[in-house]
């Protein structure tokens, strides 16, 4: 005859085992909704977790634990899905970080479990590692670069953010840590622009032009002149439309990028440089598809960012005779012959779209060297004039 459960007036002790190998488990009631915990090996093992779960509920704590219970993977991968996906250019960034650094080393542990000494030691690890450049006898050895270890460790306080706010957790630990300790310091010096002089940058976008010719491809040279005469971003330019360039007034309306919305999700006006006017008549009177697309690709529709401007870029500095760009840094060169021009940072920053104008300062206003130069002449501190020497009259000599 089997043995009765044991109540009392919160919940149940169930006998579960046999005379030999006795085992209980414990069930109660929350709400409208059972709970069942097994396990134990004992009575007055399962008695007193029993008491313990009354005790915890009656203080909050109970739930509180149970929600910390969730494995950071869960948190992470509802992060990636609720908040990424839809809000974030970077989400394919995002997974490529989270799977290759991040689950491998936190896996399923729980949200409680993850501290702020977890997370400096994922730090660690990820600038212990290394990888291999080249091949062969030029084979070497770096470390992983300190940007992608911040992004990384970015990734992880936004993750443990997200679980604060959906109840989780209550804090997250690498708040306790401060941003000036998680991230690692970044040598940022004031670089000069991309491209050094005026007339180099003629050069370059001369040389796309000739390339454009030979390959058939003529709308290269409008691509790329109206990215370093404007400093738009290049998946910017890939979804601008005729309807947002009024060339009369000379202005550009950046509403939406490669897919949906801007980088900031506003709108902004950007000028037209008068150099610039002519080459976008040129460009729209030759678009063969006459289509509302300012730069389509070679079958009338949207350019992907990643349709090899890089390759036509490096191209055109190779025959300048100069260092290899990126097709971003176009933006840079727009930023710094800008300030050079004169032009304020504030304006800068409405043109470019950034938040702040410390953002634009510290990342795109970069001058060249030969404009340095010639400012130090602004400061000067003159001797006073020597006032004139007055001789009487009946001193001079007649």
């Amino acid at each position: 005859m089997p043995r009765r459960a044991r109540r009392n007036n919160f919940g149940t002790v169930i006998p579960q085992g046999t005379s030999t190998h006795p085992a209980f488990c414990i069930r109660w009631w929350e709400g409208n909704r059972r709970r069942q915990k097994s396990g134990f090996k004992s009575r007055t093992e399962a008695d007193e977790a029993l008491a313990r779960v009354r005790t915890m509920l009656g203080d909050g704590t109970l739930v509180d634990k149970r929600r910390s219970s969730i494995g950071f993977d869960k948190a992470a991968e509802e992060w990636l899905d609720l908040h990424s996906k839809p809000n974030l250019r970077s989400h394919d960034d995002n997974q490529e970080r989270y799977k290759t650094h991040v689950k491998p080393f936190f896996g399923n542990a729980p949200l409680s479990a993850i501290t702020g000494a977890r997370v400096l030691e994922l730090r660690a690890k990820l600038q212990a590692k290394t990888r291999t450049i080249g091949k062969g006898e030029d084979a070497e050895k770096r470390p992983m670069a300190t940007r992608t270890i911040n992004l990384v460790m970015a990734l992880v306080r936004s993750v443990l953010r997200f679980a604060v706010s959906n109840g989780h957790i209550l804090a997250s630990p690498t708040d306790r840590i401060g941003r000036g300790k998680l991230m690692l310091a970044v040598d940022n010096p004031k670089l000069e622009p991309p491209i050094g002089t005026a007339n180099d940058v003629w050069c370059v976008l001369e040389e796309i032009r000739k390339i454009g010719e030979e390959t058939h491809r003529p709308g290269l040279y409008g691509l790329f002149s109206t990215l370093t005469y404007t400093g738009i971003r290049r998946g910017e330019s890939c979804g601008l439309r005729w309807s947002d360039v009024d060339l009369e007034r000379r202005l550009i309306t950046v509403r939406r990028s490669y897919e949906g919305r801007t980088k900031s999700g506003k709108d902004r006006l950007v000028p037209i440089p008068a150099e610039l006017v002519p080459i976008l008549k040129l460009h729209k009177a030759a678009d063969p598809w006459k289509g509302e697309l300012v730069f389509p690709n070679e079958e009338g529709k949207m350019m992907s960012p990643n349709a090899r401007l890089r390759d036509v870029l490096w191209s055109a500095c190779d025959r300048c005779g100069l260092r290899r760009i990126r097709v971003h840094d176009l933006r840079h060169v727009c930023a710094s012959y800008f300030v050079m021009g004169g032009g304020d940072i504030f304006t800068l920053q409405r043109i470019l779209g950034h938040s702040t104008p410390q953002i634009t300062s510290d990342t795109y206003a970069h001058l060249a060297p030969g404009h340095l130069a010639g400012q130090g002449d602004r400061i000067s501190f003159p001797a006073p004039a020597k006032p004139a020497k007055v001789i009487p009259i009946g001193k001079r000599r007649g």
